[in-house]
């Protein structure tokens, strides 16, 4: 199911031309992604850290662009019978799963969080080696080329936010989820805006009854530099409500002025989402 195939992204850039109260977190940011790849290029060192607890966290974002329901029908079956039984053999869990609002639009969305940069990059090696994943994946595994079961997959590799660690279960019952990606016109306001967040945003989303499951900020993927975040609710109205409390709520009025975080969003996607029915999250 994983793909072993990573890219990475190297700034150059001015230091000096940084917001000097940002320059640190910045710093330590490149710093992290810089150590991260050089643990991949040593399994052993990311070992030996994971042993201590210290490894870094990994969140995985994977869009199967599809064609038809069809299709789709085909990847749940893999995803159900073969793929999330695996991964949770591997300790690597909750892993959601989820379909676009969109009736036109026949994708499957997962999100799958790795507990090191070192879980990622040895998957591929482990699922092949698992003979119950391999014997679930025939009928998937088994599409002819002029009959795939996916036109193309896409994936988002993210680091979880310092102030928002891990991936959260939201309420049970009838939910809506719904994807926001923000996007920065640079690195250094993509950093601002991680920092914004870090610094008081989470604290009005709790206050406000906003349901986050994860945080992440894009280390690699299309349209960087972004963050990504997923929001659960009962529906629209019940979103509708919530947003309306944060754009109100008196902490947001402070923290939106501050001038060291004006302009660090240039866009802002959406994308609404329901879970399928075997969704861990």
């Amino acid at each position: 199911m994983m793909a072993c195939d990573q890219s990475y992204s190297r700034y150059i850039l001015d230091l000096n031309q940084l917001p000097k109260m940002n320059r640190r977190s910045f710093i330590q940011s490149a710093t992290l992604t810089a150590a991260s790849a050089g643990m991949l290029a040593n399994p052993q060192l990311l070992g030996d850290h994971h042993q201590n607890g210290h490894a870094p966290k990994l969140l995985e974002w994977r869009q199967w662009k599809v064609d038809s329901a069809a299709k789709r029908s085909l990847i749940d079956r893999q995803l159900q019978q073969a793929a999330l039984p695996a991964l949770n053999r591997a300790g690597i869990q909750p892993i959601g799963v989820f379909y676009p609002q969109d009736q036109d639009d026949h994708s499957i969305y997962a999100l799958v969080p790795f507990p090191s940069f070192e879980s990622y990059y040895n998957m591929r090696r482990l699922l092949e080696e698992d003979e119950a994943f391999m014997q679930a994946s025939q009928e998937y595994l088994g599409t002819p080329k002029n009959d795939p079961a996916y036109s193309r997959i896409e994936t988002t590799l993210m680091r979880p936010f310092d102030g928002y660690p891990d991936v959260k279960i939201p309420r049970k019952g009838e939910r809506i989820f719904e994807l926001r990606v923000y996007e920065s016109h640079n690195e250094a306001k993509a950093a601002l805006k991680v920092e914004m967040f870090n610094s008081g945003e989470f604290d009005i989303f709790e206050k406000v009854g906003l349901d986050s499951v994860f945080c992440g900020e894009a280390l690699s993927g299309p349209n960087l530099p972004n963050l990504t975040y997923l929001v659960a609710y009962k529906d629209m109205e019940e979103r509708k409500a919530a947003w309306g409390r944060f754009s109100s709520h008196p902490d947001w009025d402070k923290l939106k002025v501050v001038e060291r975080y004006k302009d660090t969003v240039s866009k802002i996607h959406q994308t609404f989402l329901n879970p399928a029915p075997y969704s861990q999250i």
